[in-house]
């Protein structure tokens, strides 16, 4: 099948609940969606959730990477093996290299699960099939706690749990130790004893922040906690891993194959949280935790906060093909809902293929919400002979 047009739009929709984080408020999404048209009537979904912070992305610099660059690449190729996906990716990454463009994780992504998608339906298999075999296995459910006031937290847990059993939970942390006690203190005892409890800082703690932090947290039985300093703090990371004894898993610090070999070799993290947008897609994704599982190094799979049923699908088909995955942070779609009531809400406490739902690809059909919330698109056609 040869690729005849690319189409970028940009998605723009508010969410029922704001989320907080140490970087920002977030009301409403932000991704690039990529609509692939073959000459085969094929059509294959991908998107991309830049984040400045992350890949030093943004939506402007993805749709003009992919204007610019991927398209002239792209357009007028035949797409019809596993190999050509691969191959025409690292022409992209070549292409970034050659042209010293070091941020692209997030739009090679986007083209990364579009192509997948499109070589899925063209063979009448799952996206997961494409990537590994299916390990079989149910990966348990994990919530971020955004910053909250108390009562809200206290008012919306009875409304998430009606509908969601949870055996991990991440609490958002700041700068304040003891609002950041206050907000763990409660969650603890909402959630119980039992439920695995860690804590998340976005990378914005200074060392002694962080040594402080842990110190007054670890009553509360945190198992462990994310991004606690800077992304490129690696030495940074190694001291406080060492001194405090709690378990870091890295986060912004792991956008890349290279990067986790960087994290592993300097003993800087126990674990990698994994998102298919930061990380290059599916098949650079499946590249870092091919390489964890070789170290014997456990993975997450998160999300970014506002991701469609895109990504959130190309998601659920890759945790299938993982052994080493823990958890999977993928309920950013919740953000978009109201919760009380919620027809489409079932209680589910983890991710099987029975969540995958049926239909080729990734089994996923976004013509409705290209249409309602998003900017009119971006065409890009080939002006190859055909």
């Amino acid at each position: 099948m040869r690729l005849l047009t690319i189409s970028l739009y940009r998605h723009k929709k508010p969410f029922k609940l704001s989320f907080q984080s140490a970087h920002m408020l977030r009301a409403h999404s932000e991704s690039v969606l990529v609509r692939l048209h073959f000459d085969n009537a094929v059509v294959g979904y991908g998107e991309s959730a830049p984040r400045p912070y992350v890949t030093g992305e943004n939506l402007s610099t993805v749709t003009r990477l992919v204007e610019d660059c991927f398209a002239p690449l792209l357009l007028g190729r035949d797409f019809d093996s596993l190999e050509h996906v691969e191959g025409s990716l690292q022409d992209l990454e070549n292409a970034c290299l050659r042209n010293k463009i070091h941020h692209y994780q997030s739009a090679l992504g986007s083209i990364d699960i579009a192509l997948l998608d499109a070589l899925g339906k063209l063979h009448q298999v799952p996206v997961g099939n494409l990537i590994g075999p299916d390990t079989g296995r149910e990966v348990p459910l994990s919530i971020s706690v955004p910053f909250l006031p108390v009562k809200r937290i206290k008012a919306l847990f009875p409304q998430f749990c009606h509908y969601y059993k949870f055996q991990y939970v991440k609490v958002l942390v700041g700068n304040d130790m003891g609002a950041n006690e206050e907000r763990v203190a409660l969650i603890r005892s909402l959630f119980g004893e039992e439920t695995d409890l860690r804590i998340e800082a976005n990378g914005k703690w200074h060392f002694e922040e962080a040594v402080s932090n842990l110190s007054r947290l670890k009553p509360y039985r945190i198992s462990a906690v994310e991004q606690p300093l800077d992304k490129e703090n690696v030495v940074g990371l190694r001291r406080l891993r060492r001194q405090t004894a709690v378990p870091i898993i890295a986060d912004e610090s792991v956008c890349s194959l290279s990067d986790a070999r960087t994290l592993l070799e300097s003993e800087a993290c126990d674990m990698f949280n994994i998102k298919i947008s930061k990380c290059g897609g599916l098949l650079r994704s499946k590249r870092i935790v091919d390489f964890a599982l070789s170290q014997n190094v456990p993975c997450q799979l998160g999300s970014h906060v506002g991701e469609t049923e895109i990504l959130t699908a190309a998601a659920k088909h890759f945790l299938m093909t993982v052994t080493n995955l823990l958890c999977f942070e993928g309920l950013s779609h919740l953000l978009f809902q109201n919760l009380q009531g919620e027809p489409q809400a079932r209680e589910m406490g983890e991710i099987n293929r029975g969540a995958l739902g049926s239909g080729w690809g990734l089994g996923v059909s976004p013509e409705r919400f290209l249409n309602q919330d998003c900017s009119s698109p971006v065409e890009l056609r080939t002006s190859r002979t055909i």
